[in-house]
């Protein structure tokens, strides 16, 4: 009886010494992608500074005196004379009349935006 309990204790020994491990080889996982976190942005509004236009002088008087004889048409021709003059000078404008010295031959027109 004392055989048969060697042999099972030299069997059991034997058996639980050989045991099976197994290698298994797997292809390495791609890392983890890496991921910044940036800070949201940040928006300041800032007002525009207050712009406030004075005018340094008075504006300029568009005015035009002009020297006609009293003959026929001068009085007319002074007016026409004033209107191109008004129209080359200030582009779409034409001459009113705000004084007339007929004595001395003298219109005075201001120039006028149409």
């Amino acid at each position: 009886m004392k055989t048969i309990g060697i042999a099972a204790l030299v069997a059991a020994v034997v058996i639980g010494g050989c045991t099976v491990k197994n290698t298994t080889v797997k292809e390495a996982e791609a890392p983890p992608t890496v991921v910044y976190q940036q800070p949201a942005p940040t928006v300041v509004y800032q007002a525009p500074p207050t712009v406030v236009h004075q005018p340094l002088t008075e504006p300029p008087t568009r005015s035009v005196s002009i020297t006609y004889n009293g003959g026929m048409n001068g009085f007319e021709l002074a007016t026409q004379r004033a209107n191109r003059w008004c129209a080359d000078n200030y582009g779409n404008a034409a001459a009113r009349l705000i004084a007339d010295d007929r004595n001395a031959g003298r219109a005075t027109y201001v120039c006028v935006a149409l």
